[in-house]
């Protein structure tokens, strides 16, 4: 069966990063990607993606690729956004400022993916149309329910500041969880970003006594005083 798909090229630097839409959905060449971030061992690192997150595109079942890609090849491998996502953060300059791999997660956060999505196509022309209207539910919660929300939120700041601080003790014992500790602890800042912009209108009027109820006001605190870092701080809802 074939494979309707549109192609569209951004770039990056000096590199070319072709976008391919599967069901209104973006997925990039693996072989971009790994240019673009200097990983040599481009196969190893796909390898070690989850399976919903990289797949092998066979040019002789798609309609409109075959033109940017080299005749004799028969297919090529692309990896979905959460792929890319995955091979940028597990480089380890991902969130040195200035790195290769920090430029191209900043470039393809700020500018491809909302690019993408405000016109509701994967290409770089200016034409737009109308955003969908996401349905709101309303739900009255108590104060005592909100804060339990604040309270979950500060369990997973905890959990990813042990991990940040279990990382380099980790590699230093050639334990494997060293990798999987910086990709989490790196990964999940965004869902705190998220959870951040979510929660922090909801508490806003909410005062807290520091004794009777500690857990939930160091938890209002810091969920306050907390400041989004790489990504997250680009997420808008």
């Amino acid at each position: 069966m074939t494979t309707q798909t549109q192609l569209s090229t951004f770039n990056f630097e000096t590199h070319s990063i072709r976008v391919i839409a599967i069901n209104n959905e973006p997925w990039f060449l693996s072989v971009d990607i790994c240019n673009a971030l200097n990983i040599a061992n481009s196969r190893d690192a796909i390898s070690k993606l989850d399976e919903d997150e990289y797949q092998t595109l066979n040019l002789k079942d798609t309609v409109g690729l075959t033109d940017s890609i080299a005749n004799q090849v028969q297919s090529v491998g692309i990896v979905s956004e959460s792929g890319m996502y995955t091979l940028i953060l597990r480089c380890r300059e991902a969130v040195k400022k200035g790195s290769v791999p920090h430029r191209f997660r900043k470039w393809v956060t700020a500018k491809v993916l909302p690019q993408i999505r405000k016109t509701g196509q994967y290409s770089q022309n200016n034409q737009q149309i109308a955003p969908l209207v996401e349905p709101k539910i309303t739900m009255e919660l108590t104060k005592k329910e909100w804060l339990r929300f604040a309270s979950m939120w500060f369990a997973l700041y905890n959990s990813l500041e042990v991990l940040a601080t279990l990382e380099k003790p980790l590699r230093a014992i050639g334990s494997p969880f060293g990798t999987t500790a910086y990709t989490h602890a790196t990964e999940y800042q965004t869902t705190l970003g998220v959870m951040k912009r979510i929660l922090e209108p909801m508490l806003a009027d909410f005062e807290v006594d520091p004794f009777e109820e500690a857990h939930y006001h160091k938890a209002l605190t810091t969920l306050r005083q907390y400041q989004p870092k790489g990504s997250s701080g680009l997420v808008r809802i």
